[in-house]
């Protein structure tokens, strides 16, 4: 399958930068995934759960609290206020 570049970035820097196959969260207009090719949008983010499936097929699951979604040819970025991976959740 094809990979596209994925950041997600927080006020204390970025909490992932890499090649990924997959990203899925709930967006303004309900959930969403984005997968290689997806066609260029931006749209703002709700308090949800993200998975994420790398390039090496391994499933990354964090929150958010809200942010920002751009999807553009030469990447994704998902700007958070916060982000949390699922394992770091007390």
């Amino acid at each position: 399958m094809k990979t596209y570049l994925l950041t997600v970035s927080t006020p204390d820097g970025n909490r992932f930068h890499g090649q990924v196959l997959f990203l899925s969260l709930r967006g303004a207009e309900g959930e969403l995934a984005v997968m290689a090719d997806h066609a260029p949008f931006i749209t703002s983010v709700l308090d949800c759960d993200v998975h994420i499936e790398t390039a090496e097929q391994t499933d990354l699951y964090g929150h958010t609290q809200g942010g920002l979604l751009t999807v553009a040819p030469e990447g994704v970025t998902l700007l958070a206020g916060d982000f949390v991976w699922q394992d770091e959740k007390s």
